[in-house]
């Protein structure tokens, strides 16, 4: 076969590859077996490597995946991605309900609305973007605004397509999921090979599109359903929701079949107990239903949140109890020094996941619950809520079950413990702590703050790895990070020079950091991000001739004392009182002294505002509820902009409470307390639209 024989051949296999994927996929009417399938797949992928010329990324063989990737890039979204709200019973579906009622007779919105109801599948969301009908990228939903761009790995899922059957630009919006036969299969093969099995298929399907390796998730047969247009370029979205499934069918999406139009919420009731029941018929994972406002200009009046679309609700399945055995009960400790204790839990799967621990919080929570080593226990979770023990079952007792005692040293270093006191007062705290500072445990926790996201913000810098560095005695404490050098690293296990070198260059880009971010890293007690933010932004009132570095915090913080700390407008003794304990102990100061030899430097380019005559100066301010105008973050940064603190709970302190929508206790807290409660247009009109 010549080459132009070749060309002819390897368009009409893909054509016909294609036609057939879109038969079985999205029509459910195959004309050839799955064995002829792969014949044709096979002859094609064979021709396409023997003429490399005529590879293209919409080639049905783009699906096998390529090299691994070292890692994945970063992808601005164009539109906004949502979650949505959810809710749990019958009456807060009927809430609302009501709500949406209200806002369509705000907005002149004539008509009862009328319902789409769709299965919420339990998978990881996708964002597809198209370019003319050829898929071009796909995208993890990350944090909204940025996720990571997974385009090689989704083009390994047959049922994404990668050419539509219209040359639209368009993005799509919907989800990959695992079977749950396919994870049985994956977690025996992990399981042989002494790997950990997959939790549940969500778990699955998550770690299989961030795979770097897209052969190994080519390998996982991973599905999707889509269920949404973000934009479809010139083209107008059909009048209703259930008009734009089929328009998503129609371009050759896989959509999930089980949707129905409901006309009143009775029949959504029984759409949502018909799949309540019947769920687990089905091969995919279910978490609830979603409910959407069926007409677009419905949809388009309602509008969204901060965070959600007003116009649709998730309404969960019931939370699920169990009961299992607690084999063990272990002690976790924190950054600060605290004993956790923690049950470990026969597995047992409830509400989608595997769940083998729950935390017991403290020894007061032991003997309120009287939980003993053997017993079987009832653990609730519901959704994404970390697993808690309600109570114990008594009748099960055989009297080989045994009692546990708190630790009288840490199980770790075996340092004592105490109970410490808090505050002036001088009252007892509920926890135990370490009191060895250098506590493996302890210095482990606080080097893995020091260096996460809000802190030094250190990149592939994460808990094994930091683990491994202690161990290997490289590291003592999180100044010694920055002394690291490739010569330190290259010997290591699982350490090349490529990574070596990024996690070098990354180290030393982290050297320079805020004065805000620096606080927060350094894990001082009952000192968060708020409270560093607070710091950083007060800096002039605390030292009037400036500061010029790291060297004049070592030599003037411990100057300040407690009260001085507490003149700074909403900050609380407690947090006063660690600064001032913190920075009068030598052994921080001499981590603070190796930080400055080994290169950390503070940048005060975020702090320092001007604030004194801002509208908002002395004001402290509780943001509770959905806000529309912005994000919660947002409407701090504007409190704070304008000399105000943003606080995190309602006291008599707070001068006033900004409420969006769905605000909760804070919102019931402040009307108690007979606090002002200002809507987002009164607060923007208090700062001027700042």
């Amino acid at each position: 076969m010549d080459r132009e024989q070749a060309r002819k051949r390897i368009e009409k296999l893909r054509d016909e590859v294609e036609r057939h994927r879109n038969l079985y996929h999205s029509h459910d009417a195959p004309e050839i077996s799955d064995e002829a399938y792969d014949s044709l797949f096979h002859e094609l992928l064979q021709l396409e490597e023997s003429c490399p010329e005529f590879r293209s990324d919409t080639s049905p063989t783009a699906r096998v995946g390529g090299d691994p990737l070292e890692k994945f890039e970063k992808v601005r979204h164009a539109s906004r991605q949502w979650s949505f709200d959810d809710i749990f019973d019958q009456g807060e579906l009927r809430t609302w309900d009501e709500r949406v009622r209200k806002w369509l007779s705000k907005a002149d919105i004539d008509g009862h609305p009328e319902y789409c109801c769709e299965l919420k599948i339990d998978g990881l969301k996708v964002v597809l973007t198209y370019e003319n009908g050829s898929f071009i990228r796909g995208a993890t939903r990350g944090d909204g605004a940025i996720g990571e761009d997974v385009t090689r790995n989704l083009r390994t899922i047959r049922t994404i397509p990668l050419s539509l059957s219209k040359p639209i630009t368009c993005t799509a919006i919907g989800e990959a999921w695992l079977s749950k036969t396919e994870l049985e299969r994956i977690n025996r093969e992990r399981t042989a090979t002494g790997e950990a099995p997959f939790a549940n298929v969500r778990n699955a399907a998550a770690g299989s599109i961030r795979q770097l390796d897209s052969k190994v998730m080519a390998a996982r047969r991973l599905d999707s359903f889509v269920y949404d247009f973000d934009s479809v370029g010139d083209m107008s979205l059909p009048d209703t929701q259930i008009g734009e499934l089929g328009l998503l069918r129609e371009f050759g999406f896989n959509v999930n079949p089980n949707f129905r139009r409901c006309k009143t919420l009775s029949e959504v009731e029984d759409y949502y107990r018909e799949w309540t029941a019947r769920r687990h018929e089905l091969p995919y994972a279910l978490d609830g239903i979603v409910i959407k406002i069926d007409a677009r200009r419905m949809q388009d009046a309602l509008g969204y949140t901060a965070k959600a679309p007003r116009f649709a609700i998730a309404y969960k399945f019931p939370a699920e109890e169990a009961t299992t055995v607690v084999e063990d009960i272990a002690i976790q400790i924190g950054r600060t020094g605290v004993l956790t204790p923690v049950a470990h839990l026969r597995p047992v799967r409830i509400a989608g996941t595997v769940v083998s621990r729950a935390t017991l919080h403290n020894g007061d929570e032991i003997a309120r619950l009287g939980v003993r080593i053997g017993d079987t226990v009832v653990i609730r979770k519901a959704g994404d809520i970390i697993p808690e023990i309600l109570s114990v079952v008594l009748n099960l007792r055989t009297g080989s079950e045994r009692l546990f005692s708190l630790p009288k040293t840490c199980p770790i270093c075996g340092g004592a413990v105490s109970k410490r006191t808090a505050g002036s007062a001088g009252s007892e705290s509920v926890a135990l702590f370490c009191e060895n500072p250098k506590c493996f445990a302890v210095e482990f926790e606080k080097i893995v703050h020091a260096v996460s996201r809000k802190g030094f913000d250190i990149d592939g810098l994460g808990e094994k790895i930091v683990e491994q560095l202690l161990n290997e005695g490289l590291i003592s404490d999180a100044a010694d990070i920055f002394d690291l050098t490739e010569g330190d690293l290259l010997p290591l296990e699982r350490f090349g020079e490529k990574s070596v070198a990024n996690l070098v260059s990354a180290i030393g880009a982290s050297k320079i950091i805020s004065m805000r971010r620096f606080l927060f890293a350094l894990g001082i007690r009952h000192v968060g991000e708020e409270s560093a933010i607070l710091i950083a932004d007060h800096l002039r009132d605390l030292f009037p001739s400036g500061l010029s570095g790291l060297q004049d915090v070592i030599d003037r913080f411990p100057d300040i004392t407690k009260e001085r700390w507490t003149d700074i407008p909403g900050f609380g003794e407690k947090s006063g009182e660690s600064l001032s304990v913190w920075f009068n102990d030598e052994a921080n100061i001499r981590l603070l002294g190796k930080m400055k030899e080994f290169g950390v430097e503070l940048s005060f380019s975020e702090t320092g505002h001007d604030v004194s005559g801002g509208p908002l100066f002395g004001k402290t301010v509780v943001v509770t509820g959905s806000l529309s105008r912005f994000t919660r973050d947002e409407a701090k940064d504007i409190i704070r902009k304008n000399g105000g603190h943003p606080a995190g709970s309602v006291s008599a302190k707070t001068d006033f409470v900004l409420a969006g929508e769905d605000a909760g206790s804070k919102l019931s807290k402040a009307h108690e307390l007979g606090i002002r409660i200002v809507s987002e247009d009164e607060f923007l009109g208090m700062t001027g639209g700042r």
